[in-house]
């Protein structure tokens, strides 16, 4: 299993794309103020075997913040802002609508790629498994109800099985 930056990309596509789990991210995005990519990088750094503590989640969130305060955010905001915006006219919205959401994905990895390599070079390692990725999560400390929805939907990808 490779444990670069490359394969952390395709592993969010995979884990993001499990039935039910982008609904669940977004509303942990939205009602917690969860960072999606540091969800993801949980369950990542569980099947590769890196812990995270909280203090290296601060690390984290310190070294992306420049990437989630000039790109990620405002591009979402102005996607959010157009698709509301009724003097749009629906053929001119549409096609803003995707290239804005375009530009915020390319964000998105922007921030997966630094928070990868970030991580990687710093994290201590550790035996991968459930056990990893649920101590990630309780060291990200998001206090919401959907995490435990989170960590059912990750368990049943098989995505935490270096092997899949």
């Amino acid at each position: 299993m490779k444990h670069d930056a490359p394969a952390f990309l395709q592993f969010c596509i995979r884990l993001y794309s499990h039935p039910g789990m982008r609904e669940v991210c977004l509303h942990l995005q939205n009602s917690a103020g969860a960072n999606v990519n540091c969800l993801l990088l949980a369950a990542w750094a569980a099947r590769a075997g890196y812990s995270i503590d909280s203090a290296l989640w601060a690390d984290l969130q310190q070294h992306t913040a420049t990437i989630r305060e000039t790109a990620v955010q405002p591009i979402r905001a102005l996607r959010k802002k157009i698709s509301k915006e009724p003097k749009l006219h629906e053929d001119l919205r549409g096609p803003i609508k995707r290239l804005l959401l375009y530009a915020e994905l390319r964000a998105e990895q922007a921030e997966e790629h630094a928070l990868h390599n970030r991580m990687a070079g710093l994290a201590a390692r550790a035996e991968a498994g459930e056990p990893l990725f649920r101590h990630n999560l309780d060291t990200l400390a998001i206090t919401a109800p959907q995490v435990d929805t989170f960590i059912r939907l990750t368990l049943e990808s098989g995505l935490l099985n270096p092997r899949s």
